[in-house]
């Protein structure tokens, strides 16, 4: 009887499984547990996740991007930067141009620009507009690459915005 509570919570966890091992770890997930015990079997995973859960670590190991969860945190925002330019090309484009914009504003947010920057953001895509856009046939990828590489040479922006 003592088996059922604890075989129902191991099917519950496995369903959560796969999203955590697209991450890169193990069930147990990141931090000190991940770390050090790198098997995938469901033992060493638990171990893991004792570890983890003892001394406490995974939590501030998530906020501070340490102990192997920091790596996903940039490359997802790179990927959220590419989906929002595919999305709001044209828009963009517009915007750049006049130097203003809600999906300006918006790009600026994703590059982790601060508040008070996201006009200076807008203005340097309107100055630099021509270097952004260097031909009619590009693609929005290569207009975001053509962006971030202007915006690291701007002293301002690029400590304004750490995700450029």
């Amino acid at each position: 009887m003592r088996k059922y509570p604890l075989l129902i919570a191991l099917l519950v966890s496995l369903t959560f499984a796969p999203t955590v091992f697209a991450a890169g770890y193990g069930a147990a997930g990141c931090g000190w547990g991940g770390k050090v015990i790198q098997k995938n079997d469901i033992l060493a995973q638990l171990g893991a996740t004792i570890l983890n859960s003892s001394v406490w670590n995974q939590t501030f190991a998530m906020t501070s991007g340490t102990s192997g969860c920091g790596k996903s945190g940039l490359v997802m925002a790179e990927k959220e930067q590419n989906v929002f330019v595919e999305n709001n090309y044209s828009s963009l484009a517009k915007e750049m141009a006049a130097g203003q914009g809600e999906n300006l504003n918006t790009l600026a947010g994703l590059m982790g620009c601060s508040a008070n920057q996201t006009q200076h953001f807008a203005t340097f895509t309107k100055e630099n507009y021509n270097a952004i856009f260097t031909s009619e046939q590009e693609s929005p990828s290569q207009m975001l690459a053509s962006l971030k590489k202007g915006l690291t040479g701007d002293p301002v922006l690029v400590a304004a915005c750490p995700k450029i």
